[in-house]
């Protein structure tokens, strides 16, 4: 199960990393929540990977996420990715619902965080 989320969340990237390409700005508040997924997803393969559970809210995301470098199933190295996990929630209320403004540096930096995240999930889950 692992695996379809680690699948999911890379096509969500990839199509995310397509709108980069694009030059309009309404795009970039699709490609920020496509890439929100993604994050999210592979967060998601990690906690069912190691804990066998989903996180209900997305708020569990980041406790959860951390509860496994607690354990070292994730290396301690990767805690601050945290952060990530959390900077996406944030991000997707006001990238789904609220019609905020995102410009092009803005999808480009999430895009940047998603892909170290999506590579970390990619390497501790093999």
């Amino acid at each position: 199960m692992e695996k379809i989320h680690l699948e999911q969340a890379k096509i969500w990237f990839e199509h995310a990393r397509g709108i980069l390409k694009e030059e309009s700005g309404i795009s970039y508040a699709v490609g920020v929540a496509m890439t929100i997924h993604a994050i999210i997803k592979a967060n998601d393969a990690l906690i069912f990977k190691f804990l066998n559970v989903l996180p209900k809210k997305h708020d569990d995301a980041k406790r959860l996420f951390k509860d496994l470098v607690d354990e070292k199933k994730v290396d301690p190295k990767y805690a601050n990715y945290a952060d990530i996990v959390q900077e996406a929630i944030t991000l997707k209320a006001r990238a789904e619902y609220s019609g905020k403004y995102f410009s092009k540096n803005d999808l480009e930096n999430i895009t940047k965080k998603a892909e170290r995240f999506i590579k970390m999930v990619s390497g501790v889950l093999k």
